[in-house]
């Protein structure tokens, strides 16, 4: 009996090594990471939604001239901002590998692409005081030695290409996240996120949903902040990458969400960024196509809910509500009435009609 005491204590202690050597070179003591922020958010990246001390070795942090600051996980989550904001960045700071202390990014020597783990991409990017110490981790574990400028621009030309990498690893997560939010949250309201770490603020800090732990909280933002990746593509509307909207001229691709299209009798198809503009057209083709609406063969819009495409002329659409679509107060269309009706009642919408109740003035 004591021998199988002893054997199940060697097990244990040899899982529990195990365990500990499987624990991302990224993680550190709660009390060994510094956090700037002081909100509802201040343990996760605004961007991304990761959790900062999990990631502290390759955190940044942004201090804004307005006085503002975030923190981010990484280099990538940084650079998705700074190509938008350059202008209004005062200073960054990034982790120090060795000291774990925040150093300005601008004297810090990155060593990227070595052998150890990124943070939300393929590729590393882990900071140093010293130059010295730079060479010394590049020796043991390769990569290049850059200054932060060198290091941004790196990150900056594969930041497209990380961010579909990311989208397609999330496609499990939102389809979790969207189980979670229809059972679990509140759904009645409605809101565009710039960030899956702003969308997990608003739930903190608004109570939306209930009992969740920090994996579920994740899933559930990552799905509000991109519905797309929950739902079926093979029933989405494909729209080409260079088709613009006819009315307004905007790129569609862009609101998959809203995507609405008209096929002519010539197999020629038009895609619209919304119902209205896609009426607009209907209506009166020749102001913006030589076409005439005799040659309209089919009409598609995407189901508010499952943002499944089917036939525009079946739907229900609620016009008056406080949802907006790319180009404002929109009419929304669902496939099955009883969802029209309930997305009225909670959404402040006005009436639902069917298409042949839709009139050229109602777009005015």
């Amino acid at each position: 009996m004591k021998k199988g005491i002893n054997l199940l204590m060697i097990l244990f202690a040899f899982m529990f090594t195990n365990l500990n050597a499987q624990e991302m070179f990224q993680t550190v003591e709660a009390k060994d990471a510094t956090l700037v922020k002081s909100d509802s958010s201040k343990e996760f990246c605004n961007v991304c939604g990761m959790h900062l001390v999990k990631h502290y070795k390759t955190n940044h942090t942004a201090e804004f001239k307005n006085g503002h600051k975030e923190q981010y996980c990484s280099l990538h989550c940084l650079t998705d901002v700074h190509k938008n904001y350059e202008d209004k960045i005062k200073e960054i700071q990034v982790v120090d590998t060795n000291s774990l202390k925040l150093i300005d990014a601008k004297k810090a020597f990155y060593v990227v692409g070595s052998s150890k783990e990124g943070t939300m991409s393929s590729v590393s990017e882990y900071a140093f005081s010293k130059k010295d110490e730079a060479e010394k981790f590049q020796k043991e574990f390769g990569g290049t030695v850059y200054n932060f400028d060198e290091s941004l621009k790196l990150t900056k030309e594969r930041l497209n290409k990380d961010n579909q990498t990311l989208d397609e690893k999330r496609i499990p997560m939102a389809i979790k996240g969207k189980k979670i939010f229809e059972t679990m949250c509140d759904t009645k309201f409605e809101k565009e996120f710039n960030s899956i770490g702003e969308a997990k603020q608003y739930l903190i800090d608004n109570n939306t949903c209930k009992n969740l732990d920090s994996q579920m909280l994740q899933a559930v933002s990552i799905y509000l902040y991109n519905p797309i990746l929950a739902a079926d593509k093979s029933k989405m509307l494909e729209v080409p990458q260079d088709a613009k909207c006819p009315v307004c001229g905007m790129f569609v691709s862009k609101y998959p969400k809203w995507v609405a299209q008209i096929q002519l009798q010539d197999g020629h198809n038009h895609y619209f960024d919304g119902v209205k503009d896609m009426l607009k057209f209907y209506f009166n083709p020749t102001k913006y196509h030589g076409h005439s609406d005799e040659k309209i063969s089919q009409i598609k819009v995407t189901d508010y809910y499952s943002l499944e495409s089917f036939d525009g002329k079946k739907a229900y659409y609620v016009i008056g509500s406080n949802v907006y679509g790319p180009m404002g107060e929109e009419l929304i269309p669902f496939k099955n009435q009883d969802e029209a009706k309930k997305f009225m009642t909670d959404h402040f919408g006005k009436k639902v009609l069917s298409f042949e109740e839709i009139k050229e003035d109602l777009l005015k």
